[in-house]
C-alpha cells in the first residue's frame, strides 16, 4: 500500500512539474561556470576589449578591440574568461567583466538596411540603416526582429542581423590550429 501511494505521490509530482515547464525553463542552471548556456550571445562592454590567445591575462594579446556593443558569441568559458566569437569569425579569449548581455546586433557588411514599421517586406519604410551598423535589439518573432538605432524603433528581418541567431554560429576552434582571426581569402 505504500508503494502504492509513492507512486501516485510521484505522479501528482510530475504533473505538477509538467503544468510548469514555462517556468522551469526561466530557471534552468546549465553546467557551466555562469550558470548559462553555451553558446549564446554577449556585447563587449568597453572602448578596449584585449583578445586573448588564453584565458588569463598573462596571455598573448592577439588583438584589441574598439567597438563597444559589438555583438559576439561566446563559445565556451570559464569561472573569470569567456572564448568569444566576433563577426569577422575571429576566435579569442576575453575578460567577462568586458562583456554585457545587453543585446546589440550588427547589420550586414556593403549594404544598407531598411527598418520596417511592421514585421513584413510591404511595411513602410522607417529609417534606411548603414553597413555595419549596431543597432539594439528588443525581441525576434518569426524571422523578424525588433531593433531600435538613434530613437526609431521599427523590424528587421532576422536572418539580416548577426548576433541574433537562434543557435551556434561560431565553432569552437581546434587545439591544435588555435585561435585568432579568420584565415585570409
Amino acid at each position: 500500500m505504500a508503494a502504492i501511494g509513492f507512486a501516485l505521490l510521484l505522479i501528482a509530482g510530475s504533473l505538477s512539474l509538467s503544468g510548469c515547464k514555462a517556468h522551469a525553463d526561466a530557471e534552468q542552471s546549465y553546467d557551466t561556470p555562469s550558470g548559462l548556456p553555451v553558446p549564446r550571445w554577449a556585447a563587449l562592454r568597453a572602448k578596449e576589449v584585449n583578445a586573448r590567445n588564453g584565458p588569463s591575462t598573462d596571455n598573448a594579446v592577439l588583438w584589441t578591440y574598439k567597438q563597444p556593443g559589438l555583438p559576439v558569441q561566446i563559445i565556451s568559458e570559464t569561472r573569470d574568461w569567456r572564448l568569444i566569437c566576433d563577426p569577422s569569425g575571429g576566435v579569442a579569449w576575453v575578460s567577462r567583466t568586458l562583456l554585457t548581455n545587453r543585446k546589440q546586433v550588427l547589420t550586414p557588411a556593403g549594404q544598407k538596411v531598411q527598418i520596417r514599421a511592421d514585421p513584413n517586406e510591404t511595411s513602410v519604410v522607417k529609417a534606411v540603416v548603414q553597413p555595419r551598423a549596431l543597432v539594439g535589439l528588443d525581441k525576434c518573432d518569426k524571422a523578424w526582429c525588433r531593433v531600435s538605432i538613434d530613437g526609431v524603433t521599427g523590424w528587421l528581418p532576422q536572418a539580416r542581423l548577426w548576433g541574433a541567431q537562434d543557435g551556434q554560429v561560431c565553432q569552437r576552434p581546434d587545439l591544435l590550429t588555435g585561435l585568432g582571426p579568420p584565415p585570409a581569402s
